[in-house]
């Protein structure tokens, strides 16, 4: 299997094993829907990511993990004492941060929409703030001195999929691979966020408000999207480095303004292989054409944040459902499960393409099934995946376990039907 890894997804035995230990067994213990994480892959992937930003030789670098991938405080807890900071998105992911050990320094916050009390909130602290528009820094009542900083929408989005683009004016779906279902694209969902690298206006009055309540504008952030691979960030006709060619050009302009730009935020949206059609992404090239076009433009940053989620989180966890029903309608074998999208909706909102295993019975003898697997909300919608190639027969009783579902899954959790979402267990 593509995905099988020694110590942390392995088959014994026709079973699925999970960071040591048969996923049967998990479930016998903590039941079902379950989310179960394994902190030593999440070690892993940072590690591997923080070698890839040394080798590129792109100095300065600060890693500040986005916890609205995942916010389960053990994770956090872990990751406070790996040297690394927090990219939160509220005041409440702030303070959860900071209960988890993070001080102020260690985290940089980027909202949008924000309310009064959102700004009230942020006032109180002294995290760096980064304003996607001039209305919520309008509003902001700061000291004079503060470092502030502005998030620029590049014009160029990148995604998983036109809901996890947020750069451009409007995403169109740009799914890598791995659908189960032709309905996908997604055209012209316009993008809220950022201030338009393009828009002088805009950029003037933000300069203006700045100024005139005495900030220090140190840091120019950009995000294109979430979930993106090698081919979009680096091949696609405008990928990642377009998009930042175009942030480093408001660099200039905010530094022909009298501001000294200290920090630049590259945002994340590092993704990784859902499927075995597609490729991991290649950090260290990636990061190498970074430092290069930074270096050709002539540019120094005491500091350059990146802000990784899925890729440190995705594969670190796996949700785990019960099956309840298996029965053939108008031709569609449905496999239906004792969850439902109000504890994973990914596919339900992405159509996000998640490998299927029977951890019962991993790998099948030739006579696999397609089936539809079905949740248990009264939702049409309600579903993990359609017409799916299963190698294995799929029998009431048995367990499923969605792989990559350690990014996006349980934050989303919620109790439409009054059914109770997921449990969420790290596995030593």
């Amino acid at each position: 299997m593509w995905w099988e890894e020694p110590g942390h997804l392995d088959v014994e035995q026709n079973k699925l094993y999970f960071a040591g230990h048969a996923v049967d067994e998990l479930v016998d213990r903590h039941g079902t829907p379950t989310y179960f994480y394994n902190l030593t892959k999440s070690q892993d992937k940072l590690t591997h990511f923080k070698d890839a930003l040394v080798i590129s030789n792109l100095d300065g670098f600060a890693i500040k993990y986005a916890v609205k991938a995942n916010n389960n405080t053990e994770l956090l807890e872990r990751f406070e004492t790996q040297n690394i900071g927090i990219d939160a998105t509220s005041p409440n992911e702030l303070h959860l941060a900071q209960d988890c050990g993070f001080s102020d320094s260690e985290i940089v916050f980027t909202g949008t929409s924000l309310s009064n009390q959102d700004l009230d909130a942020l006032a109180q602290t002294d995290v760096l703030i980064n304003f996607d528009s001039v209305s919520s820094l309008r509003r902001f009542n700061g000291d004079p001195g503060r470092p502030v900083g502005l998030r620029i929408n590049s014009g160029v989005g990148l995604g998983r999929h036109a809901k996890t683009t947020t750069g451009g004016e409007a995403a169109e779906d740009e799914s890598p691979t791995g659908s189960d279902s032709d309905t996908t694209n997604q055209k012209g969902i316009p993008v809220k966020f950022g201030i338009p690298h393009d828009d002088s206006q805009l950029f003037s009055a933000a300069f203006d408000t700045i100024e005139k309540r005495g900030y220090e504008l140190s840091c120019i952030h950009h995000h294109v999207g979430s979930g993106w691979l090698g081919d979009q960030a680096l091949k696609a006709e405008r990928n990642y480095l377009t998009a930042l060619e175009h942030t480093l050009k408001v660099v200039d302009k905010a530094q022909q303004r009298g501001h000294e730009i200290s920090i630049l935020d590259l945002g994340g949206g590092f993704g990784v292989p859902h499927s075995h059609e597609e490729d991991p992404l290649p950090l260290v090239e990636f990061f190498d054409a970074i430092s290069d076009l930074i270096s050709d433009r002539g540019l120094e940053f005491s500091e350059i944040f990146v802000e990784p989620g899925t890729y440190l989180v995705s594969e670190a966890g796996i949700f785990v459902t019960k099956v309840t029903t298996v029965e053939t309608k108008h031709g569609y074998t449905f496999v239906g499960v004792d969850a439902g999208l109000n504890s994973f909706n990914s596919f339900a909102n992405y159509e996000y393409y998640h490998e299927i295993v029977n951890c019962n019975s991993v790998k099948g003898d030739g006579d696999g099934v397609v089936v539809t697997v079905a949740g248990n909300n009264c939702e049409s919608g309600d579903l993990f995946a359609i017409e799916r190639p299963i190698e294995t027969t799929i029998q009431e009783g048995d367990y499923l376990a969605l792989l990559n579902a350690g990014a996006y899954g349980a934050v989303f959790k919620h109790n439409f039907n009054l059914r109770e979402p997921a449990s969420e267990i790290v596995v030593s």
